[in-house]
């Protein structure tokens, strides 16, 4: 059950992902951030986490009885929005329109006038909503106009108002999350990447936004290439205090790029060793130019602190692709991180990525041919799954995409199945690519998830017969996968059919839970 005041002023909801899978389940920070304003304002709020909570109707209803000035729900592209459209739909059906509904978070920021089109969506709160959400309960619960809010779309009878943009936070001022809003036990599971650590859980951020241009990335642009970092003294606190409070043996930090200011990094990673606490950490990327520049000193600091894993954004095997999408780095650099890891016994984790718009076959080659490179060269060497590229609002390479054929959805539910069916079948994600071509996309994306990410995200299933059961039955098939993939066998593929439609049925609109 939530925890909830019988008074609730704001209900703040998070949807389940599809992708909802022991540590895959992080606390909801996209609404906790939300949430610590609005407490500190004096308003009584319910964090529903349907990823969590399996009678998320129940309590959703039990909440709307409390008669909130609203209810928020934070939604990514996919099939988050289905699980979304699902909480609108009983917040509509149990109120008759007395509780305005309010969308947020990188779908509705990124097409906010679209999003507004829905009868399930009365407000679109645009871009960060540290400010601009609790300035909307504030005029709701005063029964007061929403013009003059800057970062909001809404509804004024027919009319559909933008209003202007709102300026970045300063994360300096961001307030702790309130952890009081949540059952932090269900958020902390065994660990995908720290083997043997049992009790990890993503801590939040020390940092937003990102000053590259990737292609591929929305975050970027929505923060307008802008990183800002909390102080170290900030950073420290936020990482230790929860690290003693819920007896973590290692944590997440989701920054998109913690260690882009080495000198910063290195002080909180002196803070660490400082504090005696002994866990170990990694954080949601490292670039691999920032860390061919990374001294020696500075390495040790990072391994002392406990953070002796680093994921980093290789991305393509080919130099003509990095270039397409502005990652800043060539095939020659990862080869060279991946060395200067193992030399200091750093253990890396890569990410690939494959199907864009005017990439060749010979590419995609080359890019299999790092990863067996990478692995041949430093056995110990992990790899998240061989993504296949999908174009997304307000990305850099969305318009390339749109030149070459791109025919994006133009409602929301379009948006649903966007990231979920990476063989596309009818052709609308990748279509400057034939059937035949989009299937063997296809398969090496699976063939990606069997040989590499199954076994870890497994791993990190916190009950122990259920994760030593699907390890026994997924174990041959992410040996033989890995071997095709490895020998380019990767054009007839029948059993990836069936490993499709079981991964579907197990995550995709389904509402049961495994953690």
């Amino acid at each position: 059950m939530p925890l909830y005041y019988n008074d609730t002023d704001v209900i703040l909801i998070y949807p389940k992902t599809g992708v909802d899978l022991g540590a895959t389940v992080a606390p909801p920070h996209a609404v906790l951030s939300l949430a610590a304003p609005l407490l500190k304002a004096g308003y009584k709020v319910a964090v529903i986490d349907q990823r969590v909570e399996e009678d998320w109707r129940e309590s959703l209803v039990k909440a709307l009885k409390q008669k909130p000035v609203c209810a928020g729900i934070s939604t990514m592209t996919g099939t988050q929005i289905y699980f979304a459209l699902q909480a609108a739909r009983v917040i509509r059906e149990h109120t008759d329109g007395a509780v305005p509904i309010i969308w947020g978070g990188a779908h509705p920021s990124s097409l906010p006038e679209q999003t507004l089109d829905h009868d399930l969506v009365d407000i679109v709160c645009v871009g960060e909503g540290d400010i601009t959400f609790p300035e909307i309960v504030k005029a709701l619960s005063g029964k007061r106009p929403l013009e003059g809010i800057a970062g909001i779309a809404y509804k004024d009878g027919d009319r559909k108002i933008i209003a202007p943009g709102r300026a970045l936070c300063d994360v300096e001022e961001l307030l702790p999350v309130p952890w009081e809003l949540v059952e932090v036990e269900k958020y902390i599971h065994r660990d995908f990447y720290l083997k043997g650590m049992t009790r990890s859980m993503d801590i939040g951020q020390t940092s937003r936004g990102c000053p590259y241009q990737c292609g591929f990335c929305s975050s970027a642009t929505l923060r307008q290439r802008k990183w800002r970092a909390m102080s170290v003294e900030k950073s420290l606190k936020m990482i230790l205090e929860p690290v003693r409070r819920f007896n973590l043996d290692s944590i997440w930090i989701r920054d998109d790029e913690f260690y882009i200011d080495r000198q910063r990094a290195f002080q909180i990673c002196q803070g660490i060793i400082r504090s005696g606490l002994k866990f170990k950490w990694y954080s949601s990327g490292t670039r691999i130019d920032v860390f061919n520049r990374a001294t020696t000193e500075e390495i040790l600091s990072y391994k002392a602190s406990g953070a002796d894993t680093l994921k980093f954004g290789a991305e393509s095997g080919s130099d003509r692709m990095l270039k397409l999408m502005k990652k800043g780095i060539r095939v020659e650099d990862t080869v060279r991180a991946n060395l200067k890891a193992k030399a200091h016994g750093i253990v890396p984790v890569f990410a690939l990525i494959i199907g864009f718009p005017t990439e060749t076959f010979e590419d995609i080659h080359q890019t299999i041919d790092l990863f067996v490179r990478l692995k041949k060269d430093n056995p110990r060497a992990q790899f998240e799954v061989i993504g296949t590229f999908t174009a997304l609002p307000q990305t850099p390479l969305y318009s390339l995409a749109l030149q070459h054929g791109l025919q994006p959805p133009d409602h929301l539910e379009g948006w649903i199945d966007w990231l979920s069916d990476e063989y596309d079948i009818s052709g609308r994600i990748i279509p400057w690519f034939n059937k035949q071509e989009r299937n063997i996309i296809g398969n090496i994306t699976y063939m990606s998830i069997l040989a590499n990410s199954s076994l870890n995200a497994i791993g990190g299933i916190s009950q122990s017969a259920m994760r030593l059961l699907l390890r026994s039955l997924f174990y041959p098939f992410s040996r033989f996968e890995r071997f095709r993939l490895r020998h380019k066998w990767y054009r007839f593929a029948p059993e990836l059919r069936a490993a499709r439609t079981l991964r579907k049925k197990i995550f995709y609109r389904n509402e049961s839970r495994i953690s």
